[in-house]
C-alpha cells in the first residue's frame, strides 16, 4: 500500500512519515534494556521453577542449537557475498530526508540488561523467592504493556521506511536483486529442519515425516498470524502426537516458543551477509563474527512477541558488530518484515523438534518424573 501511495503524497508529508518512524525506531530501541531485562529475568526465574535438571538441560541444548543454527549460516551466508549482489546507488540528493530528527537517549546497554537480567534470574529467586516472585509479577505487567505498545507502532514505524525505499527506488531492486537470496534462506531452512527432525526422530526417515506432518496445522496457524505465540496450542498438540511425554512436552514448547527461533538464526545472518555484499562491505573476521553470534544467542532471550520483534532486539547487536548505517538498518528490518511469516514457520517447526529431541533424551536416561504416555500417532 505504501509503495501505490508514494506518487499522490506530497514531499512534505513523505518527510514527515519517515521522521515518524526514525522517532519510533529511536524510542523502541530507549525501551528495549527494560523490555529485555524483564523478558530474560522472566524466563530464567520460570525455569527454576519446574523439573530443574531437565530444563538445564534443555536450556543448554536449547543454546547450543540457537549458536549451531546462527555459526552454520556463516558458510551459507559467505556463498552468497560471493555472489554479484551490488545495489544500484542512489544519487546523492534523491534520497527522502527525515522532517526532523528526534533521537531518545540510550542511558542502558542492551548488553548491560542482558547480563543482569540473567544474574538477577538465577540469583534473585535463591535468595528471596517471595520478593523475586513481586518483582517478576511487576515485569509481567511492564513487559504486557510494552510490547502491547510496541505491536501497536509496528505498522508506522515501518510505513515511513518503505516510503523512502520506494522514494529512493530500492524497492524494485529488492524484488529483483533478493528473490534468490529468499530462495537460499528457504532451502537452507528446509534442509536444517528436515536433518533436526531426522535426528530428533531417532534417525528414522519415516518417524520424521510423520512428526514433520503433524506440525503442519501449527505452520499454518504460525505462517498466517506471523506469531509463534498464537499457534502455541497447535505446537502443543503436534508435539503431543510426536513425543511420549505429553507434559513434558508442553512445558518444553512453553519455555521455548519466543527463544528457540531457528528461522531467525538462518535468516538474520544471511541477510547480514547480502547487505555488506550489496553496499560494498567486506565479510566480517571469523572472530567478529563469534562475537557477533554470542550475543546473538543470549538476545534470543529478550525477542519481542511481535511481527518483526526478532530484528528489532537484534538491530542494535548488528550495527555494532558489522557497522550497519540507518539505511543498511531499514533494508535488513524490511527484508526480515517480509520474511516474517516463513521465518515463523520454521521457529515452529523447530520448536517441535527440539521438543521431540529433548522427549528422546528424557526416556533414553530416565531423567524426572515426568508421567509417560504412550504416543498415539
Amino acid at each position: 500500500m505504501a509503495c501505490l501511495c508514494i506518487d499522490v503524497i506530497p514531499l512534505n508529508f513523505l518527510r514527515l512519515f519517515l521522521a515518524i518512524s526514525v522517532t519510533l525506531k529511536s524510542a523502541i530501541i530507549f525501551v528495549l534494556p527494560v523490555l529485555i531485562f524483564g523478558l530474560i529475568f522472566s524466563t530464567f526465574q520460570r525455569l527454576g521453577q519446574g523439573a530443574s535438571k531437565i530444563f538445564a538441560i534443555a536450556l543448554g541444548l536449547l543454546c547450543c542449537s540457537n549458536f549451531l543454527a546462527t555459526y552454520m549460516s556463516h558458510f551459507v551466508g559467505e556463498g552468497v557475498h560471493s555472489m554479484d549482489l551490488s545495489l544500484a546507488q542512489v544519487a546523492a540528493g534523491n534520497e527522502l530526508v527525515p522532517l526532523f530528527n528526534l533521537q531518545f537517549p540510550k542511558i542502558i546497554s542492551n548488553a548491560f540488561a542482558m547480563i543482569f537480567g540473567v544474574i538477577c534470574g538465577i540469583f534473585v529467586p535463591k535468595v528471596s523467592p517471595t520478593y523475586s516472585q513481586k518483582i517478576l509479577n511487576v515485569f509481567d505487567i511492564i513487559v504486557s504493556r510494552l510490547l502491547s505498545y510496541i505491536s501497536f507502532v509496528i505498522p508506522f514505524f515501518l510505513f515511513g521506511f518503505i516510503l523512502k525505499m520506494q522514494y529512493d527506488g530500492m524497492v524494485l531492486l529488492l524484488v529483483r536483486q533478493y528473490a534468490i537470496i529468499v530462495a537460499v534462506i528457504i532451502a537452507t531452512l528446509a534442509v536444517y529442519i528436515s536433518l533436526f527432525y531426522f535426528i530428533a526422530s531417532g534417525l528414522h526417515p519415516e518417524n520424521a515425516w510423520r512428526s514433520m506432518k503433524n506440525m503442519i496445522p501449527a505452520v499454518i496457524c504460525a505462517f498466517g498470524s506471523m506469531s509463534s505465540a498464537s499457534a502455541l496450542p497447535y505446537t502443543i498438540v503436534a508435539v503431543e502426537k510426536n513425543t511420549s511425554n505429553k507434559s513434558l512436552a508442553k512445558s518444553i514448547v512453553s519455555i521455548t516458543t519466543n527463544i528457540h527461533l531457528l528461522g531467525d538464526c538462518i535468516a538474520i545472518p544471511i541477510f547480514i551477509y547480502a547487505i555488506l555484499k550489496s553496499f560494498g562491505l567486506p565479510q566480517p573476521s571469523a572472530a567478529l563474527y563469534l562475537i557477533f553470534v554470542i550475543q546473538f544467542v543470549v538476545a534470543k532471550f529478550s525477542v519481542a512477541a511481535v511481527p518483526g520483534g526478532g530484528i528489532i532486539v537484534m538491530l542494535p547487536i548488528i550495527e555494532r558488530c558489522f557497522g550497519f548505517n540507518d539505511a543498511m538498518s531499514s533494508l535488513i528490518f524490511s527484508l526480515y518484515v517480509l520474511m516474517d511469516p516463513i521465518c515463523t514457520s520454521a521457529n515452529v517447526l523447530g520448536n517441535g523438534a527440539f521438543a521431540q529431541l529433548i522427549d528422546c533424551i528424557v526416556c533414553r536416561f530416565r531423567l524426572g518424573n515426568f508421567s509417560e504416555e504412550s504416543n498415539v500417532a
